[in-house]
């Protein structure tokens, strides 16, 4: 390597030993720093004492046998083959042919750091791929030969960049080497090239290997087909007497060169090699969650959320929205979720596909607006947090007292109610903060939704039939629309049975303008068909009575639909379910007053 501002060029070559000559460290280790001249021989190399000293000393008699004898040994030579110099040119760090690490001071080429190949954290680390698959164990016969570092690069003037003929990438300090990447590395395909790094970032090129398939080889070179022959990676034959025969044929073949004698021929390995460039780069906590969701990666995500303290909430979020709405769901996803503005905003706004979903997302809705969650919010200890109501404490019975299901059920139901009104009790209505009030907005919408879903599901017919029938577009347009304006539209496709279900369950609204809303059927419609929809009268003592329509209920009354609660929500109009005019049934009259 050549440092422009020292003029030195740095070379890297084999050992020379220290036999007590006094050979300066980089020169033991085969590194010898070269000054650039102007004039011939335009290179000089830079010597420090110990290299002169040593010098002189091995110009002796003995020293050069000492040398010729040690040579004999058979000892591996070890050198350097690969260097890297720092940003800032102060260090070199180098590779050594046993796998050994060494970082250098420049100019001066005094040692800040040695790691041997078994002191590197690390190094015998194997991919998890290859743990995994059975054949690429069976090809990995000599692990030791995937250890070694195999490129060296700097990230900064206190970090290196470490490439290992296993596929292993580090980042590692140049005091420690300790991962800073954290406690796995990336992993690439083996022996990746690395550049130094550049606005936050480097280069790594990988090289993937693989055999074409067999069947590809076979179309490649049909010529090559014979019955009678071995694809190279087969088992040779095991057999004695094949093996004899097989010498025999080779020394006729040899001798008379006939085809019949020749040896089978084998078809030739077709290898693929991918090349990649990947891209590195330097990345905050924030960043890289937001890039592992991005990608899809929920589970590595959710690591990263629990190491920096991060809201685990985007990655429930995304998986919510990317997923299909459905009880498991709800339970997977939507139920981890702890800002209560966002769940309640996909309660309110998102329709799921079929109706058990949908009857669903709106209950779990609910739970998160009951009483437990308004008193929170009064007290300031929600912290914008979904709040589910606890389970309601049963006192201890006596061991001898026995409740059948019913009993038990019955019970539990006396107490949830006692519970409640001491809950009611303790909110002063009066006094509704804006978040209070704003849940309870979101209450009142989730019940007209939840009362519209059972009057739309039995229009279709009841439970098992809405599964079938169930139609989410038809459903949010619906849940949302001025009942009295459904009415006529049914009326006008003359679906007796659905008004005679909006007359009973809506009919506090509907039954002022029933008459304007069965003018509505078309003249072609028999009056016979829909006639017990309109108004019954009777005599009783002498007085004409028109009979009540027997209207029925889907639920209980709410708390928030009851006084106090609606009493102060009643008095104010930003708290209203949806913008109404005067009269919901004004456009009847219109044409027809």
């Amino acid at each position: 390597v050549y440092h422009p501002v020292h003029r030195l060029l740095i070379i890297g070559g084999c050992e020379t030993e220290d036999d007590g000559a006094g050979v300066s460290k980089a020169a033991s280790c085969g590194l010898s720093a070269w000054r650039v001249l102007s004039g011939s021989p335009y290179y000089k190399q830079v010597t420090s004492y110990e290299d002169d000293v040593g010098t002189a000393k091995r110009r002796s008699l003995f020293k050069i046998m000492n040398f010729k004898l040690y040579s004999k040994q058979g000892r591996e030579q070890d050198g350097v083959f690969k260097m890297s110099l720092s940003p800032d040119g102060s260090r070199l760090a180098a590779i050594h042919f046993s796998g050994k690490l060494t970082i250098w001071g420049i100019p001066s080429l005094r040692q800040q750091g040695e790691w041997e190949q078994s002191d590197q954290p690390g190094f015998d680390d194997i991919k998890p791929e290859w743990k995994l698959s059975l054949e690429k164990r069976k090809k990995i016969k000599d692990k030791a030969s995937f250890y070694p570092l195999i490129d060296v690069n700097w990230w900064s003037e206190s970090a290196v960049i470490l490439a290992r003929c296993s596929g292993a990438l580090t980042v590692s300090s140049v005091k420690t080497l300790k991962n800073l990447l954290g406690k796995s590395c990336e992993w690439f395909e083996s022996s990746p090239q690395v550049t130094s790094a550049h606005d936050g970032g480097f280069l790594s090129l990988e090289c993937e290997v693989k055999l074409a398939p067999k069947r590809l080889r076979l179309e490649s070179r049909p010529e090559d087909e014979d019955g009678g022959e071995d694809d190279s990676d087969s088992d040779d034959e095991s057999s004695t007497k094949a093996q004899y025969f097989g010498y025999i044929k080779q020394a006729l073949y040899f001798v008379t060169e006939m085809e019949r004698f020749a040896p089978p021929r084998k078809r030739p390995r077709t290898i693929i090699k991918n090349y990649r460039l990947v891209n590195l780069r330097s990345t905050t906590p924030e960043e890289l969650y937001q890039r592992k969701i991005d990608n899809e990666e929920y589970g590595e995500a959710l690591s990263l959320a629990q190491a920096y303290d991060l809201d685990s909430d985007l990655v429930y979020q995304r998986q919510w929205r990317k997923s299909a709405v459905s009880i498991a769901s709800i339970q997977d996803y939507l139920s981890k979720i702890n800002k209560r503005s966002w769940v309640l905003h996909e309660c309110l706004e998102r329709v799921p596909e079929n109706v058990d979903a949908a009857k669903e997302l709106l209950q779990y809705g609910l739970k998160g607006t009951d009483l437990e969650a308004l008193i929170a919010i009064g007290k300031g200890e929600d912290g914008g947090r979904f709040i589910l109501p606890g389970d309601v404490d049963i006192d201890e019975l006596l061991y001898e007292e026995f409740l059948t299901p019913e009993e038990e059920a019955e019970s539990r139901k006396e107490r949830e109610a006692m519970k409640r009104q001491e809950l009611l009790l303790s909110v002063d209505f009066s006094k509704l903060t804006l978040e209070q009030k704003e849940l309870c907005r979101s209450r009142l919408k989730l019940l007209t939704y939840l009362d519209r879903l059972a009057t739309y599901e039995e229009i279709l017919g009841g439970p098992h039939a809405a599964e079938q029938r169930y139609d989410a577009e038809f459903f949010k347009k619906f849940r949302n629309q001025n009942i009295i304006l459904s009415a006529r539209t049914y009326a006008r496709e003359s679906n007796v049975r659905a008004l005679e279900i909006l007359f009973t369950y809506h009919g506090s609204d509907l039954l002022p303008h029933r008459l304007a809303i069965l003018s509505n059927f078309p003249e072609t419609t028999s009056p016979h068909e829909y006639s017990f929809l309109l108004p019954e009268a009777c005599c009783r003592e002498g007085v004409l009575k028109i009979l009540p329509w027997s209207e029925q209920k889907h639920r209980e009354e709410d708390w928030c639909e009851r006084p106090p609660c609606n009493n102060f929500l009643s008095a104010s109009p930003r708290l209203t379910v949806e913008p109404v005019l005067h009269d919901e049934g004004e456009f009847l009259y219109e044409s027809q007053p």
